[in-house]
C-alpha cells in the first residue's frame, strides 16, 4: 500500500485551506479565468430504490471538456455504496450507487467540473481530454493498488474508480493522485472472491499532440480527523491563481467501518470530502484537489 507515501508526496506540494461549510461561496476563492480557461459545476440528482442500483450522470454542455468530478449521498452511511464515480468520455462523470436499505430509497447526486473558454479567449480551443484507466483484480481478502497515468507531456486533472461487485464489503480508502501523471485507487477487498476494479484517470492534453507547456497541475490537501461514531467534514481550495479542476481523498484506515458520502466539488472552489466514522476509533484523513495554473 502506498498510502502513506501519497500523504507525504501531498504535503510536500502544498497545504489546504478548510471551507467553513457545504454552502460556502464560490466567490471566496479562486481566479476568472486561468490562460482564458474558467469552469463550472454540473450537478444531476439521482436515485436508488430499496435494495437496488441507481446511476447519475453530470455531462458537460457541448463544447466544453470535463476534467473532474465526484458524488454526494444522502441517506444512512452504512446502507449504500458507490461502486461507479468515474469519468465517462469527454463530457460527464458517472455515479452508481447500490440501495442496501429495504424500506427507503436513496437520493444522490453526481457532480462533474467543467472547463469553458472564456467569451472572446481562445482558452479550450486548443486542448482536449481523454480518459486512462486501469482493471486490477484485487485478491480475496486482500488490499490492491491499481494506477492509471497520462502519458509524458500531458497533464492529471482529476480521476475516480469503478468496482464490479456490488457488495457491502469493500473498500476504497485511497481516490487520489499519487504523483503529478499518475491517479492511483487502493482497494480493501474483504470479499471471499477476487474483485475487478478500475481506476481512472483525466488527462488534459494539445489537439496536436504537442507536450502541453502553457498549464500546469499540483495537489493541495486539507487533513482532518472523523470522531468515534460521528462525521466530519474536510475542505479544500485551491490558490487564487489557480482553477480547480478534480479532487478525491486518502482514509488512513482499512475496512468497512467508515463511509465517504462526500467527495465532491461542491462549488467550483471547493472539494469536500465527509467522512462517517462507524466504530470508537476515531479516523484521519485527508480531502485532496487538484489544481490548474499558468506554467
Amino acid at each position: 500500500m502506498r498510502v502513506k507515501a501519497l500523504a507525504l508526496g501531498i504535503a510536500a506540494v502544498g497545504s489546504g485551506i478548510v471551507a467553513a461549510l457545504l454552502t460556502a461561496s464560490p466567490a471566496l476563492a479562486g481566479p476568472a479565468s486561468v490562460a482564458g480557461i474558467t469552469t463550472h459545476v454540473v450537478i444531476v440528482q439521482g436515485s436508488a430504490p430499496t435494495q437496488s442500483t441507481g446511476h447519475a450522470e453530470a455531462v458537460c454542455p457541448k463544447g466544453q471538456l470535463r476534467t473532474g468530478g465526484g458524488y454526494l449521498i444522502s441517506g444512512a452511511p452504512s446502507l449504500w455504496q458507490v461502486y461507479e464515480d468515474a469519468p465517462v468520455n469527454q463530457r460527464a462523470w458517472l455515479v452508481r450507487v447500490h440501495n442496501f436499505n429495504s424500506d427507503v430509497a436513496l437520493k444522490f447526486s453526481a457532480y462533474a467540473i467543467c472547463a469553458m473558454s472564456v467569451p472572446g479567449q481562445k482558452g479550450i480551443s486548443a486542448y482536449t481530454t481523454h480518459v486512462v484507466h486501469t482493471p486490477i483484480a484485487a485478491p480475496a481478502n486482500d488490499t490492491a493498488e491499481a494506477d492509471a497515468a497520462c502519458k509524458s507531456g500531458q497533464l492529471l486533472t482529476g480521476g475516480g474508480y469503478s468496482v464490479s461487485n456490488i457488495t457491502a464489503n469493500w473498500s476504497i480508502y485511497l481516490n487520489a493522485p499519487i504523483d503529478a501523471h499518475t491517479w492511483t485507487a487502493e482497494i480493501d477487498n474483504e470479499v471471499a472472491a477476487t474483485t475487478t476494479y478500475d481506476s481512472y484517470a483525466v488527462c488534459l492534453a494539445n489537439k496536436n499532440s504537442t507536450p502541453v507547456t502553457a498549464l500546469k497541475t499540483s495537489t493541495v490537501d486539507t487533513p482532518a480527523t472523523a470522531p468515534a461514531n460521528g462525521s466530519h467534514t474536510a475542505g479544500v481550495s485551491c490558490s487564487s491563481t489557480e482553477l480547480m479542476t478534480g479532487g478525491g481523498w486518502v482514509i488512513f484506515s482499512i475496512g468497512q467501518t467508515w463511509s465517504i458520502s462526500v467527495g465532491a466539488p461542491v462549488t467550483k472552489v471547493h472539494w469536500h470530502v465527509e467522512l462517517t466514522d462507524l466504530d470508537s476509533f476515531a479516523r484521519p484523513f485527508h480531502s485532496v484537489a487538484m489544481c490548474l495554473a499558468k506554467s
